[in-house]
């Protein structure tokens, strides 16, 4: 009974307790907190009951959302073959061979020469290589000296090209039982920057040719229309070939009437020149051979006469 007394105390307590705090928060009074009774009770924990006024505060609520993945995308470029442009190789083109070499003639008071003439030789470059060129004997060059006091040498030289740079074409003639020939042919040409732009500076070519060539007799003269190419040397006595000169339309003649003009009748070089001791001789068989299909024809006939006159 006692506790159920003591109980009944407490709740009588905390109702009281509740109503004044209702009339105190109305009248705006300061909170007077109460101290409750002590309780005393057998295996009972003290309650303590205060009037507690709860002041609700709002406090938004911010979500934190996590902050974005970072997504790396991984572009893998494939690098390009760098674009290669391959220049078109620059091609220096090949100079253009001379024309055909003019027909020239050249003429003194015991030698005549008509003809076109090409050398092609080989010289040094300013690289100290070996090149080759064509070079005509051209239409502007004269006659610049004969030989004429000799009974069996002649020889004639033609000059053209500038008085400090001479080019010359040198020609020897021998006569020799009855007939002439070209014995030696000779060409000094110095090179020019017109005419060989790379060829090395102060460079002179001499280029000969031993014969004999174009072989006539005296009183004639030798022609020959179609090309012929004869091999070219630096000296007289060196066989090392180191060009060719090219002629056509050759005709010349040495040993000449002083005062003659043009040419002799000439001898060509593809006529057959035949020996005369060959047609005598087939003459003198033919000749033979008529007296004795002669004579055995007038010996037959006398004999059948013969045989006539017997049988009367």
């Amino acid at each position: 009974m006692i506790v159920r007394g003591s109980v009944i105390v407490v709740f009588l307590i905390s109702g009281l307790s509740f109503i004044d705090a209702q009339k105190t928060d109305h009248l705006n009074l300061p909170d007077v907190p109460s101290r409750p009774e002590p309780l005393s009770a057998t295996n009972e924990k003290e309650t303590t009951s205060t009037a507690t006024t709860t002041t609700t505060t709002t406090t938004p609520t911010t979500t934190s959302k996590p902050p974005p993945k970072s997504t790396t995308t991984t572009t893998t470029t494939t690098p390009k073959p760098p674009l290669t442009t391959t220049a078109a190789p620059v091609t220096t083109p090949a100079p253009a061979p001379p024309a055909d070499p003019e027909i020239v003639t050249w003429n003194s008071s015991c030698i005549m020469v008509r003809m076109a003439a090409q050398l092609n030789f080989s010289y040094e470059t300013k690289d100290n290589l070996n090149a080759y060129g064509l070079y005509n004997i051209p239409k502007n060059s004269v006659v610049e000296d004969a030989n004429c006091e000799h009974n069996t040498t002649q020889g004639l030289q033609i000059n053209w090209g500038p008085k400090e740079a001479q080019h010359v074409m040198s020609l020897q003639f021998l006569k020799n039982n009855g007939t002439f020939n070209l014995t030696m042919i000779m060409f000094t040409i110095p090179l020019l920057n017109d005419t060989f732009s790379n060829a090395k500076e102060n460079q002179t070519i001499t280029l000969v040719h031993r014969g004999p060539l174009f072989a006539a007799p005296v009183q004639m003269s030798y022609h020959c229309t179609r090309p012929q190419v004869f091999n070219m040397t630096r000296t007289i006595i060196n066989d090392q070939v180191v060009g060719t000169l090219k002629v056509h339309d050759v005709q010349m003649e040495a040993f000449r009437t002083p005062n003659k003009t043009g040419f002799s009748a000439a001898r060509d070089c593809d006529s057959t020149e035949t020996s005369d001791v060959v047609p005598i001789a087939v003459g003198i068989a033919l000749v033979a051979l008529i007296m004795i299909v002669l004579v055995s024809y007038l010996c037959a006939r006398r004999r059948s006469n013969s045989r006539g006159y017997m049988s009367f």
